[in-house]
């Protein structure tokens, strides 16, 4: 046949072949716009299609490859190749990171990379555009450039992952690692131990095999728990509890039920003083090994209950001392008399100067009042009148600023209470004046007397020891009237000197009267 294909020679033969002649008897198809549009539609979503799948078998694939893949995954030609080999791997029923790392699909994607990488001189027309998801870009840009927990710790558990080959050396380089560091632990040397086991636990947490690979993902776990746990034994010798802390708390969570991490967490809890969770976690210890063999099971049990009786010891050694010393401080007159009640709490402070005097000042009002009253009682009984009764009048409904006459105050108490506590009790009042069924109620209560004062106070005073009651039993006062002004009292003595007590009496007073709405204020016509 001539190869020159200005001679009609050429052509001639040319129309002979079977395929042209097939070529010629059929028919040609035209798209239209719209058609050819619909195309480009479907073709456009069948390639974001196959990116998904490209994208969700590289995130299998070693961290190298990911890293040479990256830059380039948003060019045609990249993800067309891909695919290519993607579907070779599935006809041939391997895995797609072992088909990537065969030598003339990996010298492939180079040669890729250096095409695109030479510019207009490189990939031209079609392969050289861009199309790709962003967010498909970003996941593959921050698994490429690995860095192991993320730049600030944002991502603890990225691992840079790596083939067979190359966990495998990490696995050989760690175990030799780990004998070392037991070497040095069996010549009792702590310090080199302690060095070694850190250095596998730096080497081992970052790092993890690709997916498919189960076996030397476990392997590598195991040996990572092995150096925490080694890590907490040799800081344990140094007395270093909060870093032994740390290693059997690392160990935990890669195994959860690991019976000696737990048990090196308890010996360190116990380093650190405290006791209670350390018995909490030997009893765990306890309940892991009762699934084990006989064998193992005496053996932990054993130790647990070794453990367990030092920590007692501890307990009681601690007590005895501080009775000691609580009672050599008290032969030395350290607790002077009076500074605790005999409840055991502590007396209220000492009043102010201002206080004092607005102390003072309330009481000669009251002797004042107190003593006219008698005076005008015994001038109307001189003239003949009927008689008034004697007994100071106290406020209808006592309130923590407002609590009784001083008459009141005579009485022998029944009880006293610290700050704190009647910080509590102010804030228990509160909520009970605040409930919802109380304000309504209160409300009613003026809406029914036609906000008049002394029948609403009288109301008032039936509907708040129904909410009181059960606070006055709580707090050990007398469920009576007497009680309830006792408890006032009690609140009184802190409201006196403490402005924020005082401020949250009043806010309880504002709810006893229905709040804003209701009828506060009342109490000061």
């Amino acid at each position: 046949m001539a190869k020159d294909v200005r001679k009609p020679e050429f052509w001639n033969k040319f129309m002979q072949r079977p395929e042209v002649q097939a070529a010629m008897r059929s028919k040609l198809k035209y798209e239209s716009y719209a058609e050819q549009a619909q195309r480009t539609k479907l073709d456009k979503l069948e390639r974001k299609q196959r990116r998904y799948e490209i994208m969700d078998e590289l995130m299998k694939c070693a961290t190298n490859v990911k890293h040479l893949i990256s830059p380039m995954f948003r060019y045609k030609i990249t993800q067309q190749y891909l695919w290519k080999v993607l579907c070779e791997a599935r006809k041939e029923g391997m895995l797609f990171c072992d088909k990537v790392r065969e030598p003339q699909v990996y010298h492939r994607l180079m040669a890729i990379k250096a095409e695109i990488t030479a510019g207009p001189y490189g990939v031209a027309g079609w392969q050289a555009e861009e199309e790709v998801e962003e967010d498909l870009m970003d996941k593959m840009v921050v698994e490429a450039d690995c860095i192991p927990g993320g730049i600030d710790g944002e991502a603890p558990d990225r691992k840079q992952v790596l083939d067979k080959r190359e966990i495998q050396g990490v696995l050989d380089f760690g175990q030799q690692i780990k004998s070392e560091g037991n070497e040095a632990f069996a010549n009792e040397n702590w310090e080199g131990a302690l060095t070694r086991y850190c250095q596998g636990d730096e080497l081992l947490k970052n790092f993890r095999a690709e997916p498919h690979l189960e076996k030397e993902n476990k392997e590598l776990k195991t040996m990572h728990r092995a150096c925490l746990n080694n890590k907490a034994n040799a800081a344990l010798q140094m007395d270093q509890w909060q870093n032994a802390l740390r290693a059997a708390d690392a160990a935990l969570k890669i195994k959860r039920d690991d019976e000696k991490a737990l048990f090196r967490k308890a010996i360190a809890l116990e380093g650190l003083g405290r006791t209670d969770e350390a018995l909490e976690l030997l009893d765990e210890v306890e309940q892991i090994a009762e699934d084990m063999d006989e064998e193992f099971r005496e053996a932990i049990m054993a130790d647990v209950k070794e453990r367990r009786q030092q920590i007692q010891d501890i307990e009681k050694r601690a007590a005895m001392d501080y009775s000691k010393l609580f009672k050599a401080l008290g032969n030395k007159e350290v607790f002077s008399a009076g500074r605790f009640l005999a409840d055991g709490t502590s007396p209220p402070r000492a009043l102010t100067g201002a206080e004092e005097r607005k102390l003072k000042a309330m009481k000669d009002k009251q002797e004042y009042l107190e003593a006219k009253a008698k005076h005008d009682a015994e001038q109307l009984r001189k003239e003949g009148g009927k008689p008034a009764l004697t007994t100071p009048k106290e406020p209808v409904m006592p309130t923590p600023n407002r609590p009784a006459a001083i008459a009141y105050r005579r009485f022998e108490r029944s009880r006293t209470i610290t700050r704190p506590q009647a910080e509590q009790l102010l804030d228990q009042l509160l909520e009970a004046y605040s409930d919802e069924a109380f304000q309504k109620k209160v409300h009613s209560d003026a809406k029914a007397v036609m906000y008049e004062t002394q029948p609403f106070l009288r109301r008032l005073k039936k509907t708040a020891f129904v909410v009181q009651q059960p606070l006055l039993a709580k707090w050990g006062f007398d469920e009576t009237e007497e009680g309830l002004q006792e408890m006032m009292i009690c609140l009184n003595d802190h409201t006196i000197r403490d402005t924020k007590l005082r401020q949250k009496a009043d806010e309880t007073t504002k709810m006893l009267y229905g709040g804003e709405d209701g009828m506060w204020g009342i109490d000061a016509l």
